[in-house]
């Protein structure tokens, strides 16, 4: 398995512009690692996003080996992972990332499939 070495901060800002989008709905979507850099996010048709939740089709996922993990979005100040979270970030990878208001570059951080806080190096 290929290792995670940073996170994009373009991502960053993409998650976060996607995020500002959907509010007051919860944004979410795949991310893809490449040359060890999280640096694209993947939109999957049949997406749902609602108040208090996502729902991603495991169906209309792409079958790919890059894929690194996910991020979404919470309309509310915190960007702590829920139990449902935690229950969701086991079955895709091994980095999520949880954004919230006001959705900018202080207001995310990153996850592992436990719901283990990450201290990613970040890269332009």
């Amino acid at each position: 398995m290929k290792k995670t070495k940073a996170i994009s901060w373009d991502l960053i800002d993409g998650i976060n512009e996607s995020a500002r989008s959907c509010y007051p709905m919860e944004f979410l979507c795949l991310t893809r690692r490449n040359e060890g850099v999280v640096d694209e996010m993947l939109l999957i048709p049949g997406t749902v996003y609602g108040d208090s939740h996502g729902f991603l089709s495991m169906w209309m996922a792409p079958v790919d080996l890059s894929i690194s993990g996910t991020a979404h979005s919470h309309p509310g100040y915190s960007n702590e992972p829920s139990d449902a979270d935690i229950d969701f970030f086991s079955s895709w990878g091994g980095v999520h990332i949880i954004t919230c208001q006001p959705y900018d570059r202080t207001s995310w951080k990153a996850y592992d499939s436990n719901g283990r806080e990450l201290a990613p190096e970040m890269v332009d």
